[in-house]
């Protein structure tokens, strides 16, 4: 930029900035004043018509905004920063009142939707790993000082996972900004000492999930992690395919270790009532050669059936009331417009070989999308809808293969996202593009994986996709999660996952790792299109009816499953009990005894959680603080403490503090 250019910016947001006016009262402590100042600067930006912060995942309430996507960048920056005013603000009148956290959040989130808007006004299409990177300081800095801001406030419910994602974002997509972005107070709010330290946590920490508090109902809830005793020798695996019918858990298919396999393509279940022993049926009869090995499938009930679709034209079954395997025979006519998203020898999935696409049945419909084929190991994001009353297929929207501009319209291509479906509506959280997969095309590879930061719904009725926002207390980014729908409870739970490029450094160790492992618990009550929230604008900063809006809770636990991915969750419609299933973790991340590269599980829990039908009678939390075991390792009788130290000195009379390692 010119020193001529950059006076005229500098002048223009002298005249332009009126949330410099609040940040002035901010500082002096006038947090009334303050407050006053930046609502009336919102006021003037975006009249008294418009909601904000908007209400998430209702009418307009997603991430894409028409008047923020036409707004002056000046005029984004100017409101941005009074977002975080008002966030401050807030958090400065009472320090210690819940309501003003959540309200907060809601401010904090709104300057996250004001940057993703600007890349809607760019003339290139951009993907969302491609960072804006806008040449205008001033933003840069707004929207550094709202990612530091929700990182405090999130660390302070002991969200360590988001809590440290948003430091790591807001350090690195400023480095390599001009110089005269580096300013000190973007320094200051970036915080790379701060970055450093929050990297060392793992997420949850094994030694402070036992002192957790409850710090607001509308944020958090009380939950346990109970292992059953179950004998599942035999049966670690990962990368698996599962589903509960009738009160039975089945599990098929998957590998045990990610480079020497074995290779299964075999058949359990459990039943849940008697958690008496896994049960052998039938193997996947499919030969290897014909459908390739049996892992990141997935299997969908649909009525007595559990269909599993690999991308064959063939979409087998087992029938859960004969116990046998049968073949359906699907059929697909592209129109013009799919031959235009790639569809080729009139068949949408390249090489009939189809992974780690998000499936659910709605009705008499089947909905798969994305996942990788044999024309893309990257991920797509392909959406096609199979009526299971014709064995019809039909393109809803995306691309077989991913096109070097992004379409803004529907969902990134990924693989290994979470999925759920409810009242007319297919959602879709998180996943990753694999970047770093080898034979990469179309010009997207990288050095490491991006981790999508979304979750999208689609209108069932509209045939429409909707990016929604984050309301409350959400899970990091994170791909190969375990996500299910709570018909019961009404509720989504997400657990685990990693990400591919959020770094952890082991201090016991010394060993710093490019991803994370997770084993945090979090659960997303879903807007009521019956009765959604009001949609009112707001009279004041103050955003009243927050509570009553859609949003995410962190559920936590005493103690919890080790940090896992490709892990399945699983609620069993008869009863509404959450159960968890497998997985696999790096046995540096998490040590091993045995000589393995990744370590499997074939380990059953049950989550309870302390809200009615939750199954939380009976829970001593008291019990659970002193012996629960964190992640891999065993809580010490004595001290509570866990570790690689003996705090205690071995006085224990039940565990010492020494850990095991699973």
């Amino acid at each position: 930029m010119s020193d001529l250019a950059s006076s005229f910016q500098q002048l223009r947001l002298q005249g332009a900035l009126t949330c410099r006016t609040g940040d002035n009262l901010l500082k002096a402590g006038k947090y009334n004043e303050a407050k006053d100042s930046y609502w009336k600067s919102v006021l003037k930006l975006v009249g008294p018509n418009h909601r904000i912060p908007a209400v998430p995942g209702v009418g307009n309430g997603g991430v894409r905004s028409d008047l923020y996507t036409h707004m002056d960048h000046y005029d984004r920056a100017n409101l941005m920063g009074c977002c975080v005013g008002l966030a401050r603000c807030l958090l400065k009148e009472n320090d210690v009142e819940s309501v003003n956290l959540r309200q907060a959040l809601a401010w904090f989130e709104e300057v996250n939707v004001l940057y993703r808007c600007t890349y809607f006004t760019h003339e290139k299409v951009l993907y969302d790993w491609i960072d804006m990177g806008l040449d205008l300081p001033e933003l840069t800095y707004r929207r550094t000082a709202g990612l530091s801001g929700i990182s405090e406030v999130l660390l302070s419910l002991d969200n360590s996972g988001t809590g440290t994602h948003r430091r790591w974002i807001a350090n690195t997509s400023t480095v390599s900004m001009p110089g005269h972005h580096q300013t000190a107070r973007l320094k200051a709010e970036s915080n790379t000492e701060r970055y450093l330290q929050l990297i060392q946590r793992r997420h949850p920490d094994p030694s402070a999930s036992s002192k957790l508090l409850l710090k607001d109902t509308d944020l958090q809830i009380r939950g346990s992690w109970a292992k059953l005793p179950v004998n599942s020798r035999g049966l670690p695996r990962f990368a698996f395919a599962s589903f509960i019918w009738n009160s039975r858990l089945y599990v098929a298919g998957g590998q045990k270790d990610s480079l020497r396999g074995p290779f299964y393509r075999d058949f359990w279940y459990l039943d849940l009532k008697k958690l008496d022993e896994w049960k052998r049926l039938p193997d996947y009869p499919i030969s290897i050669n014909e459908s390739s090995v049996f892992i990141n499938w997935s299997i969908e009930v649909y009525g007595n059936k559990a269909l599993l679709f690999n991308g064959r034209k063939q979409m087998d079954y087992f029938d859960l009331v004969q116990e046998r395997w049968g073949t359906i025979t699907t059929t697909y006519t592209p129109t013009p417009e799919d031959k235009r998203a790639g569809v080729v020898q009139n068949w949408p999935w390249p090489g009939h070989r189809l992974l780690g696409a998000a499936h659910q049945v709605i009705d008499d419909k089947l909905f798969i999308f994305g996942g990788t084929h044999n024309a893309t190991n990257i991920g797509c994001n392909l959406f096609m809808e199979l009526d299971l009353k014709t064995n019809v297929w039909r393109r809803l929207s995306g691309y077989v293969t991913p096109p070097p501009e992004h379409d803004y319209s529907c969902p990134g291509p990924r693989t290994a996202p979470g999925s759920w479906v409810r009242k007319g509506r297919f959602y879709l959280l998180f996943g990753h593009c694999a970047r770093d997969a080898p034979s990469l095309q179309n010009g997207h590879g990288s050095t490491e994986s991006y981790a999508f930061e979304d979750m999208w719904s689609w209108d069932i009725k509209q045939e429409k996709w909707r990016r929604e926002r984050f309301a409350g207390n959400p899970p990091c980014p994170r791909t190969e999660l375990a996500c299910t729908y709570n018909e019961k409870l009404d509720k989504v739970v997400v657990f685990g996952g990693y990400h591919p490029a959020l770094p952890t450094f082991i201090t016991s160790t010394r060993k710093m790792f490019n991803y994370s492992y997770f084993a945090d618990t979090f659960v997303y009550s879903p807007p009521d299109p019956e009765s959604p929230p009001s949609l009112k604008p707001l009279t004041s900063a103050t955003v009243a009816d927050s509570a009553q809006q859609p949003k995410w809770k962190q559920v936590l636990t005493r103690g919890f499953p080790t940090y896992r991915c490709q892990a399945r969750l699983m609620a069993d419609p008869a009863t509404g009990k959450t159960y968890l299933f497998g997985g696999f973790t790096n046995s540096d991340y998490v040590p091993s005894r045995r000589d393995f590269i990744t370590r499997s599980f074939g380990d059953v829990w049950q989550l309870k959680m302390d809200e009615p039908g939750g199954y939380f009678e009976g829970v001593d939390l008291e019990e659970e603080a002193r012996t629960a075991k964190a992640g891999p390792w065993q809580r010490c009788f004595s001290c509570g403490d866990t570790g690689p130290w003996k705090k205690c000195g071995g006085r224990s009379p039940g565990f010492s503090c020494v850990p095991i390692s699973l």
